[in-house]
């Protein structure tokens, strides 16, 4: 039987993981949020600093259990992983070019792909 939300041991960091990959998600939030502020106040930063310091992306398998439900959790947040660090390793200089770039649109994919997920595991 897949462990429930309640089952985990970090159930309010779930909660925070999918508010951020909602907003990672909308391409509206992000534009007025992220994209509207110069790179110095920038608040992509911290989405990056939520999905480091739970460890959801450079060690998903670590926060199954505590965070993440299964396996498929777990490899959905490694692809998201995989499609920032695309993004932040480009060319780009800053989040105003960074967000509305190509490359962005796979970041909105994995965010989708994600939150589908793990909203199913949570029976949403």
């Amino acid at each position: 039987m897949r462990p429930r939300d309640i089952d985990l041991q970090g159930p309010w960091i779930r909660t925070q993981l999918i508010d951020w990959l909602v907003k990672l998600s909308d391409r509206g939030w992000r534009e007025e949020n992220w994209v509207a502020y110069p790179s110095s106040s920038s608040r992509f930063d911290d989405a990056l600093d939520f999905l480091d310091d739970s460890g959801v992306l450079d060690e998903p398998r670590g926060r199954q259990g505590y965070v993440l439900v299964d396996e498929v959790e777990v490899a959905a947040m490694a692809a998201l992983n995989s499609a920032l660090d695309s993004v932040l390793t480009g060319d780009s200089s800053g989040d105003e070019e960074r967000i509305p770039s190509q490359e962005w649109g796979k970041v909105v994919k994995a965010a989708n792909e994600a939150l589908r997920t793990l909203r199913s595991s949570s029976g949403e």
